[in-house]
């Protein structure tokens, strides 16, 4: 008996921690079937993976020391418009608990960053940006966030998409 009501309260508990992602509830109730969105999850295991497959000891650290990464974008400028103002709104009105750490707004570009620490070793982040070319990124970070090897993740990603490398002294200038 105990066994059983373990178990339906363990799923329980990760549906309701689940149910309360900000991506989760974004795709449920904001995202409309004429306009889509893609849609990326990784999860704890192939975070594991890709810390097993780089040889760069800070990556390998920050892979592990994550729970999931989760990402939607759209190319539509008209939806990315649409769909941004509907995820500030969102973060802002439901998401109460996260505070604003970071936030931009350029004639051509806007970025928020909202972060909720959950205990010592983890947080939450809500990443929120519409690109120069009006292209929506939303992010979600789960785990023990190290922001400057987080930095050092997106410029390694980066660099299959630029010609020129952004070095880490830059990295941090832009933090």
């Amino acid at each position: 008996m105990k066994r059983g009501f373990l178990i339906v309260f363990g799923i329980f508990l990760a549906t309701s921690i689940f149910a309360n992602d900000f991506i989760t509830r974004f795709l449920k109730e904001c995202i409309e079937t004429e306009r889509p969105v893609s849609n990326v999850n990784i999860g704890k295991a192939m975070l594991n993976k890709m810390a097993s497959n780089t040889s760069d000891e800070e990556l390998k650290t920050t892979f592990r020391e994550l729970n999931s990464i989760r990402i939607i974008t759209t190319e539509s400028k008209e939806d990315s418009k649409y769909y941004f103002d509907k995820a500030k709104e969102m973060a802002f009105n439901e998401f109460t608990d996260y505070k604003e750490v970071v936030s931009v707004n350029e004639r051509r570009s806007k970025i928020n960053i909202l972060l909720k620490k959950i205990d010592e070793k983890t947080q939450d982040l809500i990443l929120i940006a519409l690109d120069d070319d009006s292209k929506l990124t939303i992010i979600t970070v789960s785990g023990n966030i190290d922001f400057n090897s987080i930095s050092k993740l997106s410029n390694s990603l980066r660099e299959g998409e630029t010609e020129e490398p952004v070095s880490e002294k830059e990295a941090e200038k832009s933090n």
